[in-house]
């Protein structure tokens, strides 16, 4: 009888050195939180083994970080995972998982908290792989972690922030999935 995986976290694999993002919460009340990306066994030896990828103002984290638990526990129970919770410290997302985090984050690095609440909103309503296609966007463009005003960063923060108080800062249900959809395997590579 096969039982469940042995994961750490949000869904990281019990691997020695997987590839996970990190959210750092800092025991400070205004110190950010931080999202690094630990590349694991492909980074050893490189200069990029670990790379900030964000810094979010503890009140824009504060207005998502519940939100954000719940969507990242659904995606685990969805492949039968362990939930898990945010803590002081390192807290380890699973490298998809953490795509989709990072685009939350880039988002919000600049935000209120109320507008931290609207961009959670919009960004709970794309899908997975939309999520993953923003993330190599924003990747790609390049530029150095802490240029939160340039190319696609500042678009995504547009697209999730706008001005508009029309949108409700309740979370929004996912879209069902259409019967061919194939969604990627979070432990296989895309």
């Amino acid at each position: 009888m096969v039982g469940k995986p042995i994961t750490h976290g949000f869904g990281v694999p019990n691997d020695p050195l997987p590839h996970q993002f990190l959210v750092r919460i800092l025991l400070g009340r205004n110190d950010p939180v931080e999202i690094w990306e630990d590349f694991g066994a492909a980074g050893v030896g490189s200069t990029a083994q670990k790379l900030c990828r964000a810094a979010v103002p503890r009140d824009a984290w504060c207005q998502v970080a519940e939100g954000l638990k719940s969507h990242l526990n659904r995606r685990l129970k969805e492949k039968n995972l362990k939930a898990s919770r945010f803590n002081t410290g390192d807290n380890r997302v699973e490298r998809i998982l953490g795509r989709e985090l990072c685009v939350l984050a880039w988002a919000i690095e600049d935000a209120t908290s109320d507008e931290a609440a609207i961009a959670f909103t919009r960004w709970s309503s794309h899908r997975p792989e939309e999520l993953w296609w923003l993330f190599q966007q924003i990747d790609r463009d390049g530029g150095e972690w802490d240029s939160s005003k340039t190319g696609w960063r500042v678009a995504i923060r547009h697209a999730l922030v706008k001005d508009g108080d029309e949108v409700s800062t309740a979370a929004r249900r996912p879209r069902p999935k259409t019967p061919t959809e194939k969604i990627p395997d979070l432990f296989k590579d895309l």
